[in-house]
């Protein structure tokens, strides 16, 4: 017994000094199986849902067979233990109602005895710890259980902190992609978009799906933002996915993660945006130019709350409030076979229009000057201004950009206005203006509105590639679009 306790006490050492999450719950498991005396040993951990047990690692003759494992709280002997907070001898397991066959099925392992406890963290279990086959002459006893329970008091604690760094990992992305997000803000004083605000913080109160609709350019993902910053998920991770900007292999990977081994170059398993969004918020923007095979899936995350890794069989539940955003019309999507029918319906429980930049303008000026402060923060120009009459000159524009075009606008003009003011002249303004009734001159308001907005795509990107001396890649950072989206808008477009 002595033996056993220093031995105890020299595990617990090396399990609250290791940070790295996999490398733990193998040191874990394998020290379970030196402690205990057994064949083989397997950890589970309670996923974030509270809903199932993940298999992590399996020693023993057959544990590279074994890639996947997800049980429901209460099946299994695992299960058992998890639900009645409990550990459990089972000194014939085959007899045993509550053990799980389908492992012993599958790898031809003969499970004898089992041995499992929980593994429980500041009042909740956080996961269960078995060993399997004691090879001593003895069966497993009260001894070998309370020596178990014992260790995973230690474990639970150390897979608490690796958990914790852990999930600064997975976040770091995020919160990297995320720090030009620091200086925007929701400014809305015009009441169209006082109304779409109202609507947008009543629904972030529920987690019903919420669809933004409106021209490229309005601010989508801003108010998206907002809506997660209202909600009760403020605190967990905003997470957007443009779904147009990737491939769909890679988009599909992005979102749902894959296992190890699932495709070519997946050296090792990773979590999709769907898990690292747990507890969170997802933005799905530009959904209407995802595929309908991916839409298919993205249709099952929705009913059930559920999907599977590329390359997975068994599914992972999620708990996420879905934000989509597209400036296409989905109906005629619809008609042409590009979008499904339910996946729409799904979607469109709740939807707001954001109103183009042309029928809210009394938020043209206060959007200005703040755009006008954040770039002259960033070039350190602090004593630059605006004038009067440059702001009446962008009330009367067209804004076929909507606020992305004005904050490109006003960060040209911080980088290039010679003086300490902004003038008219420092404006990039290239259409005519608006006549009195508000309506442009340019042919394209005379076209229908998707004709228009193609047309306009399509001046822009040539534009670009002019500018850009016909580099596709210069063109990209100039649009502020991904290189692989022009060039499908290159190819949409017919041009070379």
């Amino acid at each position: 017994m002595k033996a056993q306790l220093a031995a105890l006490l020299s595990v617990s050492r090396l399990l609250t000094s290791s940070i790295d999450l996999p490398a733990l719950l193998n040191l874990i498991v394998k020290s379970a199986e030196e402690l205990l005396a057994c064949e083989a040993s397997s950890l589970f951990l309670v996923d974030q849902t509270g809903q199932q047990l993940v298999l992590k690692v399996a020693t023993g003759p057959v544990s590279g067979e074994v890639k996947e494992l997800r049980l429901n709280m209460g099946e299994g002997i695992a299960g058992w233990v998890a639900t009645h907070r409990q550990g459990l001898i089972v000194n014939d397991a085959q007899h045993d109602p509550r053990f799980y066959t389908k492992v012993d099925r599958t790898t031809g392992f003969e499970t004898r005895s089992v041995l499992a406890v929980p593994l429980v963290d500041r009042q909740q279990v956080v996961g269960v710890l078995q060993t399997l086959n004691t090879a001593k002459a003895k069966q497993f006893d009260q001894a070998d259980l309370e020596l178990l329970t014992a260790f995973s008091a230690y474990a639970a604690v150390a897979v608490r902190n690796a958990n914790l760094v852990a999930s600064l990992q997975d976040e770091h992305q995020i919160i990297k992609s995320s720090v030009e997000e620091r200086y925007r803000t929701l400014i809305v004083e015009s009441p169209s978009m006082q109304q779409v605000v109202e609507m947008a913080k009543r629904a972030a109160q529920s987690d019903t799906t919420v669809l933004l609709l409106g021209e490229s350019g309005v601010g989508k993902e801003i108010l998206a933002r907002s809506i997660h910053n209202w909600s009760p998920r403020a605190a967990k991770p905003f997470v957007a996915v443009n779904c147009v900007a990737l491939s769909d292999h890679l988009l599909e990977s992005e979102l749902f993660g894959h296992e190890k081994g699932a495709f070519t170059g997946a050296h090792q398993q990773k979590k999709g945006l769907l898990e690292v969004a747990q507890g969170g918020t997802l933005f799905l923007d530009e959904i209407g130019d995802m595929k309908p095979s991916l839409q298919a899936k993205l249709l099952r995350v929705l009913q059930d709350r559920e999907f599977e890794r590329v390359g997975g069989t068994q599914p992972i539940k999620v708990d996420i409030h879905v934000l989509a955003a597209t400036n296409q019309d989905l109906q005629r999507a619809i008609a042409e076979g590009r979008f499904r029918t339910d996946l729409f319906f799904r979607l469109n429980v709740i939807s707001l229009v954001i109103p183009p930049l042309r029928e809210r303008r009394d938020d043209i000026p206060t959007l200005t000057r703040f755009f006008v402060a954040r770039y002259a923060k960033e070039t350190k120009r602090l004593q630059l201004e605006i004038h009067p009459k440059a702001i009446e000159a962008l009330q009367h524009y067209a804004w076929p950009g909507n606020v992305r075009e004005l904050a490109n606008i006003i960060e040209r003009a911080v980088v290039l206005a010679p003086g300490d003011v902004i003038a008219v002249d420092d404006l990039s303004l290239e259409q005519e203006a608006p006549d009195e009734h508000g309506h442009g001159t340019d042919p394209l308001m005379d076209l229908p509105f998707h004709e228009s907005v193609e047309q306009f795509k399509r001046q822009r990107v040539q534009e670009a590639l002019v500018q850009s001396g016909g580099s596709k890649t210069k063109a990209a950072q100039a649009l502020e679009l991904q290189p692989s989206y022009l060039s499908r808008l290159c190819k949409q477009f017919n041009i070379s």
